[in-house]
């Protein structure tokens, strides 16, 4: 089993941080781990949120707090962290938010660096975050349309998993995650074209349980509707915990392993 979506975010990096993730890895049952960071932590990615901080002042004051770190700090590491023997496989990559206007920005920046994986994730809609509790209400989903909003992220969606940069969608289905703003209009058709550009691209897609027990929400990964097209569409599909914490590694990857 594999947990293919873990921040290691809440520490310095450290080998004995990085163990205690393993720990709970191997206590769950899993053979591999994938170990990343939010492009929103490093000075150098900070091009790539210009427009969000154009937009709104409150979305710009959440990316200056998160970004504090050289990205060279992290890429150090994981060099360091590779001479260890590990006694689970432990990947190490980047997760970046994706803008379409930016493929160029985001190509030159990956070449930079050597990473195991990189997963493209849309947390954006209009340029302003879709995701972010407390904030998201007030400066999207209470300001546009919800159709609207939905049909820009699978916009996005499709232009991520097309551009070329990533082997992985991050949680393609969080848009869900404010339950309490449902779309008007079927969504199913949108789903259908994002997995027929995950097979064509051979991109694979989360089956991300993040929302389930970090945001409550009563899906466990993605939806029985959406797997089930992605599944019928030919789509790779990675098991993911999203941990934000070393005891979230692994939360609920063997329930959707055997869904």
């Amino acid at each position: 089993m594999i947990d293919a979506h873990i921040h290691i975010e809440k520490s310095p990096y450290t080998i004995d941080w990085i163990n205690e993730y393993v720990r709970y890895a191997q206590e769950r049952g899993l053979s591999e781990i994938n170990l990343l960071e939010h492009t929103h932590r490093f000075t150098e990615w900070m091009p790539l949120y210009e427009a969000s901080r154009k937009k709104d002042p409150l979305a710009a004051k959440w990316v200056d707090d998160h970004i504090t770190i050289p990205i060279q700090d992290y890429y150090d590491f994981i060099q360091k962290a590779r001479e260890y023997n590990f006694p689970i496989k432990v990947n190490f990559g980047l997760e970046v938010c994706y803008f379409p206007d930016k493929n160029e920005f985001i190509k030159d920046m990956l070449n930079e660096f050597d990473f195991d994986f990189v997963v493209g994730s849309v947390h954006y809609a209009f340029d302003v975050p879709y995701d972010i509790k407390g904030l998201s209400e007030k400066i999207l989903w209470d300001k546009y349309p919800v159709d609207d909003i939905y049909e820009d992220y699978f916009d996005r969606c499709m232009k991520c998993v097309e551009s070329g940069l990533f082997c992985q969608l991050g949680h393609p289905d969080t848009i869900k995650m404010f339950d309490s703003y449902k779309p008007s209009i079927d969504t199913a058709p949108l789903y259908e074209k994002l997995a027929d550009s995950l097979h064509r691209n051979n991109v694979m897609a989360e089956n991300n349980v993040g929302c389930y027990y970090r945001y409550g929400h009563p899906d466990m990964g993605l939806s029985d509707d959406v797997f089930n097209i992605f599944r019928d569409k030919g789509v790779k599909i990675i098991t993911a915990s999203d941990a934000h914490k070393p005891e979230h590694v692994g939360m609920y990857i063997k329930e959707i392993t055997n869904k």
